[in-house]
């Protein structure tokens, strides 16, 4: 069989960024602490957080666990599960939960929050993340506890230097559109932790994120979504990656839990979602676009998939006012 050269890496991001642009994420800083030490914090599980850690030094442990994590001035931390977690200036150190730490001082989320007990400093940038929970768990289930991004010899790295920079500046300005701004900001944090742990760590990821980093089944992400109205099947997509049929197809189930086929419907149907809130878009447009010759084939499989109709979901994601009330009438 013939050799493929696999051009994927470049590609790769690409792909992730149509992913998780999918989950609609909603980033925002939940406060800046200045801590003394002796402190603890203790953080519940629920949405998906992050933390800066912009001064000192301290531990992060997950609830349930006895294993820590060193953290030093410039890392960065992200919890993509949202679990439970205590962060500590030392082992021994009281957690107490970081509404109690904030109580009635907060004025605005990068007002500096102080707490703890007059000795060594260590200052905190914390937030969350919220996304689309139905695309959520199948795309971040391969991902680990803990996202780390060491700094560089005490220091964050560029990216995230400049993006706390931009946070900072931005939680200053009262120029129109700043919450926006802060948002998409807080967004990069997650996007780019995502990709530095694609990039160096050596574990074997399950799931979605890791069928990205496979060569093979990677590429043929690539070109679905690259290329989602060609009409792929297993044998052209098997054909593509330098693989043989069988092959191809028991290795992209093993890593994904499905057949291409059905990949391929679900990610034609998400992109579905996102041309029809363009407005002006017209069914049998986004129809081919996605890969169906009929509007009829692709209303009855997109209805199947999202429970609602696609004209339905485009004019209430528009907010046409003459086709609401056609339906409603």
């Amino acid at each position: 069989m013939a050799q493929v050269r696999f051009t994927q890496e470049e590609h790769a991001l690409d792909v992730l960024s149509d992913v998780l642009g999918l989950l609609r994420l909603r980033g925002e800083v939940y406060c800046r602490t200045e801590l003394s030490a002796p402190w603890g914090l203790s953080f519940t599980a629920e949405q998906a957080q992050f933390h800066v850690l912009e001064r000192g030094s301290c531990l992060l442990q997950l609830a349930g666990t006895r294993e820590t994590t060193a953290l030093t001035e410039g890392d960065l931390v992200v919890l993509p599960h949202g679990r439970g977690h205590r962060l500590l200036d030392a082992p021994d150190s009281r957690a107490v939960p970081i509404r109690v730490a904030v109580g009635e001082q907060r004025e605005g989320p990068l007002t500096p929050i102080r707490y703890g007990g007059g000795g060594a400093r260590t200052d905190l940038l914390c937030g969350r993340f919220g996304f689309d929970v139905r695309l959520a768990g199948s795309i971040l289930a391969g991902l680990p506890a803990v996202l780390h991004v060491p700094g560089s010899q005490g220091r964050p790295v560029e990216w995230l230097e400049l993006t706390v920079r931009f946070l900072r500046a931005e939680a200053r300005s009262a120029t129109p559109g700043r919450s926006i701004a802060l948002a998409r900001l807080v967004d990069l944090l997650f996007v780019e932790a995502i990709r530095h742990w694609l990039a160096t760590s050596d574990a074997r990821p399950t799931g979605w994120m890791g069928a990205l980093r496979d060569p093979r089944i990677g590429a043929a992400l690539v070109r679905m979504h690259s290329q989602p109205e060609r009409a792929w099947d297993v044998e052209s997509l098997a054909a593509e990656v330098g693989m043989s049929r069988s092959s191809f197809a028991q290795h992209f189930g093993d890593l994904l839990g499905e057949p291409p086929s059905k990949y391929l419907t679900r990610w034609r149907m998400y992109l579905a979602t996102r041309l029809l809130q363009v407005p002006g878009t017209t069914v049998a447009q986004v129809a081919e676009r996605v890969g169906y010759d009929s509007e009829a084939a692709f209303s009855r499989v997109f209805k199947r998939y999202m429970r609602v109709a696609p004209a339905t979901f485009r004019d209430e994601a528009t907010g046409h006012p003459s086709r609401k009330r056609r339906l409603s009438a």
